[in-house]
């Protein structure tokens, strides 16, 4: 599976994770089933089920014209307690596009749908903004150093991603204390992200879908960010509407890629927030928007 991965959990973490996005082939035609996350409680998380959505479409396209688009709703939560089906819908295939629809039930209710693109490479135009200048991730903590350092304050949500051993390792570009954090921040912010700890060989379509897992990890906490507010804190509910993403080019999610994120407008109790994904040689490799509510709870 990957190139360098010598620690035995951490390449079998990486094996589950991508077991788990690799939806598979259910006995109804264009139906993929994805399995649920060992030891998962509660609620499914939306970046999981982006990425199956991912896989479910990739399976009926072929290899050669990778997903370039995707655009979904999240319209109910998904429950770790039972696998989710995908259901696909062949649109259209084109001299150079293939178009598809998926739609992921749990027990008979609808709960997100998706509307992918898929595009042979052409040859033509082409330009990108510059990648930011930031330290390299070497120089940077983690979250799991800010959670250890101050225990008593970080945001649920930090001591969620570090509860158990995970393949995702992220550095945020910024200063993480809780005075810091407390501060109002409508900017961009950055943060390294990798999975595992060397390139991990996987063809594209489950590159893009581990990618597609990753993007749903800061967006809605950069509109929360602009507040001065650490997500998952209390006071208000929070769950993602919609998300989309655009693929630029060849993804290697076991490379370092920065994650920069900012959110342009909050209001009616929702957030909008924009990402760009950057490989480490500058290549700008994907763009992401999601909406997300952001609804006070009242007594």
């Amino acid at each position: 599976m990957s190139a360098g991965q010598n620690d035995p959990q951490m390449a079998a973490m990486i094996a589950g994770l991508v077991g788990l996005l690799d939806v598979r082939e259910t006995a109804e035609p264009l139906h993929f089933a994805g399995a649920r996350r060992p030891g998962g409680i509660g609620r499914v998380f939306g970046g999981q089920v982006v990425g199956q959505a991912i896989m479910a479409a990739s399976k009926t396209v072929a290899e050669d014209r990778p997903i370039h688009s995707l655009h979904c709703y999240f319209m109910r939560p998904a429950s770790e307690d039972h696998e989710i089906d995908y259901a696909v819908d062949a649109d259209m295939d084109g001299k150079a596009f293939s178009n598809r629809r998926v739609v992921a039930r749990q027990q008979g209710k609808v709960l997100f749908n998706m509307t992918a693109s898929f595009h042979a490479p052409e040859s033509g135009l082409s330009h990108q903004m510059p990648m930011p200048v930031v330290p390299p991730p070497e120089d940077l903590g983690s979250f799991a150093d800010y959670v250890a350092l101050h225990p008593d304050r970080a945001s649920p949500v930090f001591k969620r991603l570090i509860a158990r051993p995970s393949p995702f390792d992220y550095r945020p570009v910024a200063t993480l204390t809780p005075e810091a954090l407390a501060q109002p921040h409508p900017g961009l912010a950055y943060c390294w992200i990798r999975v595992g700890t060397a390139p991990i060989d996987l063809a594209q379509a489950l590159q893009r879908a581990l990618l597609g897992w990753i993007s749903d990890s800061l967006l809605l906490a950069s509109a929360y960010r602009a507040h001065g507010i650490q997500i998952g804190t209390g006071g208000y509910q929070s769950a993602s509407i919609d998300h989309s993403m655009w693929f630029h080019g060849e993804i290697q999610c076991g490379d370092w890629l920065l994650y920069a994120v900012e959110s342009p407008w909050t209001g009616d109790a929702r957030g909008l927030a924009c990402g760009r994904f950057f490989a480490r040689d500058g290549r700008l490799v994907a763009s992401t928007a999601q909406e997300g509510l952001m609804r006070p709870v009242t007594a």
